[in-house]
């Protein structure tokens, strides 16, 4: 073809297309049509174009097809002296089946059968298949699981569910790897159940809510549960202890006063004693002792998805939790406070 064949046309000149140039324009059409007819019958050459890396699997068994791996790094580090992959250049990656330690959003889904210390594809981000554990129908995300391949579903917090197969157990789903999911709901708080061995704190069931919009509703512009919501509850109806909510607030005041002292120094009956005129044998200081209240059932929330230190989420909220006082020299006889506001 001849340099001047794709040449452009000025305002006013005829238009004369030669050969060389139709011939173009009809090889370019061609090209399109055969991407979007690729596309169709192999998607995997379309994933390949926008999130697919090499990594190479370290750990001591084949990782299936739509399985995923742990990140555990880079298998070119910069500086290493590797004249065909260099850490500028294509940098594969190093996965292992995840561990505990290992982050819950951190991981590759597998392209192809991957033998222990072989090379092979994987999505990192974009749209695809995926073998899932659905633990509740009602779950619209995933991560990895220790010690797992297959991904778990989550409540919320994790890579995005966009499609999955009715049921529980282990299914076919269609996922966004790359956009974690956003972890925050308004929920409507049950019964407090006590955390064994600490004092001031609980865990609380919850149900997903939403204010009534119906004007002939009798709980209008009230929060009402959501009946096909997100809850902390399995899908068999039992609650599911690692969904269970705690209190911010609550973790801040979970040590038990000190006796005698009472409450910031406010209500010990001790300094009566430091009077003139008081005998020497005056008692010893008393004082009221404080004990928080849980957040009352029916309460509602915002709940935010955080993680702990090994990486697993946890749901939070933060709200203001009562207090009680009670007189531990009166039979720990409770006293109710009232705080009345002025104007």
């Amino acid at each position: 073809m001849s340099g001047d064949a794709l040449r452009k046309v000025r305002t006013g000149e005829p238009l004369r297309i030669p050969a060389a140039a139709y011939n173009a324009f009809v090889d370019a059409a061609v090209g399109h049509r055969s991407r979007d007819r690729n596309a169709v019958t192999d998607p995997q050459r379309e994933i390949m174009q926008r999130g697919v890396v090499l990594v190479r699997n370290d750990s001591d068994q084949i990782v299936e097809p739509y399985h995923a791996m742990a990140i555990s790094g880079v298998l070119v580090e910069p500086g290493d002296d590797d004249q065909e992959r260099t850490f500028y250049g294509r940098t594969p990656l190093t996965g292992e089946i995840a561990t505990e330690d290992s982050r819950p959003l951190e991981f590759v889904l597998a392209l192809q059968a991957i033998k222990p210390g072989e090379l092979g594809r994987c999505v990192l981000t974009g749209v695809t298949p995926a073998r899932l554990y659905v633990a509740n129908e009602l779950d619209t995300t995933c991560e990895i699981e220790p010690e797992e391949t297959v991904l778990a579903s989550r409540p919320i917090g994790g890579v995005p569910i966009l499609w999955k197969e009715d049921g529980v157990g282990e299914k076919w789903a269609v996922i966004e790897m790359g956009r974690p999911s956003p972890g925050r709901v308004t929920a409507i708080l049950g019964a407090a159940q006590p955390i064994p061995t600490e004092s001031n704190r609980w865990r609380y069931p919850w149900q997903e809510a939403r204010l009534d919009g119906d004007p002939g509703s009798e709980t209008y512009l009230r929060y009402v549960a959501v009946p096909e919501g997100l809850s902390s509850q399995r899908s068999s109806g039992d609650e599911d202890p690692t969904l269970l909510a705690i209190n911010r607030f609550e973790a801040h005041h979970m040590d038990g006063g000190v006796d005698g002292s009472g409450f910031e120094g406010l209500l010990g009956l001790g300094p009566v004693c430091d009077l003139p005129g008081v005998l020497p044998d005056c008692p010893p200081a008393r004082s009221l002792r404080p004990k928080l209240v849980p957040i009352p059932e029916g309460v509602c929330v915002q709940l935010t998805c955080e993680r702990n230190s090994k990486g697993r989420p946890v749901w939070v909220f933060e709200a203001m939790t009562l207090m009680e006082l009670a007189d531990p020299a009166d039979g720990d006889r409770k006293f109710n406070l009232f705080v009345e506001g002025g104007g």
